[in-house]
């Protein structure tokens, strides 16, 4: 089983540490240290055990970039971490410009949250796959005209409901833990816009069109919240 080119995991690795060094500064500034080290724990941490769990004992996908932990790239660990922070960030900024009580905003924002990141990942994921940064051990029921590596087509279904319950698990224990009150940070919503314009123009070289509809909702959600700033 090959891996990718060296380039690729060199450029996804030193992508990962940027991103996820201008998110924890952010956290710390904005959140302060401690709720900024929570959310860099579970961040990390609850993705780190569904992917460890995807790769391992249910079979589901190998990545193909280095280097590796337990078959899960560092890279793809601080990637979460920049997803989940930025999918907070994004539903944050998007539901205080809607006339809802604090309370109702709190309820809301995990769910909001896990909806931003699926969103994101109905183009992210299939321009991985395309890319060739991992592949699944199984055609997928979305995206099947995306080849993987391996040969297998598209995404599966399981992939988006992994993406909704890891969101919603760390926003709503962040939550729980950090009892936050404070207003919300732009900058993590923004560092999520490279990601999705390369995919957005991985779309538009294939004249993959609908991926750019697909996802619609995480630029609409991320317009949205900027647009109140």
């Amino acid at each position: 089983m090959e891996d990718a080119p060296p380039r690729f995991s060199k450029l996804s690795l030193a992508l990962g540490v940027f991103g996820a060094a201008l998110n924890l500064i952010d956290a710390i500034r904005t959140r302060g240290p401690r709720c900024a080290a929570v959310l860099l724990a579970l961040g990390v941490g609850l993705p780190a055990a569904g992917e460890v769990l995807a790769t391992g004992p249910l079979g589901l996908l190998r990545h193909r970039t280095r280097p590796r932990v337990a078959g899960v790239p560092v890279a793809i660990l601080l990637g979460w971490y920049c997803a989940t922070n930025g999918s907070l960030s994004v539903a944050e900024n998007a539901l205080a410009q809607l006339p809802l009580d604090e309370e109702t905003r709190k309820r809301f924002l995990p769910f909001g949250a896990a909806l931003v990141g699926v969103s994101l990942d109905l183009i992210l994921d299939p321009a991985g796959l395309d890319s060739g940064l991992w592949e699944w051990h199984g055609d997928g029921a979305y995206a099947r005209e995306v080849q993987g590596a391996n040969g297998h087509r598209g995404v599966p279904l399981v992939n988006y409901a992994g993406w909704l319950l890891l969101v919603a698990g760390v926003v709503s224990l962040y939550g729980r833990l950090s009892g936050e009150r404070r207003p919300a940070s732009r900058l993590p919503a923004l560092l999520l816009l490279p990601y999705y314009l390369a995919a957005a123009a991985w779309a538009v070289r294939g004249r993959r069109f609908r991926y750019l509809l697909y996802s619609a909702p995480f630029p609409a959600a991320l317009y949205a919240g900027l647009k109140g700033g």
